[in-house]
């Protein structure tokens, strides 16, 4: 690989990195309420369809012009 493909690699490792750790953080992901594990996938994928739906609205509210 060259250097230029590495950066772009560790870059976009790193927006991973943030997007779990916002989604950890404001999606409420760190505590896991169900015990029962298809509830605890429902859940999550709940969440994770809520996220997102969110993350979306907000891109194309940020793309549209005033």
């Amino acid at each position: 690989a060259t250097a230029a493909e590495v950066i772009r690699l560790y870059r976009l490792r790193w927006q991973v990195e943030i997007a779990f750790k916002r989604l950890k953080s404001l999606g409420a992901f760190a505590a896991l309420r169900a015990s029962d594990p298809r509830l605890a996938r429902s859940w999550l994928l709940a969440h994770l369809i809520a996220a997102v739906l969110i993350e979306t609205s907000l891109c194309e509210d940020l793309d549209s012009p005033p």
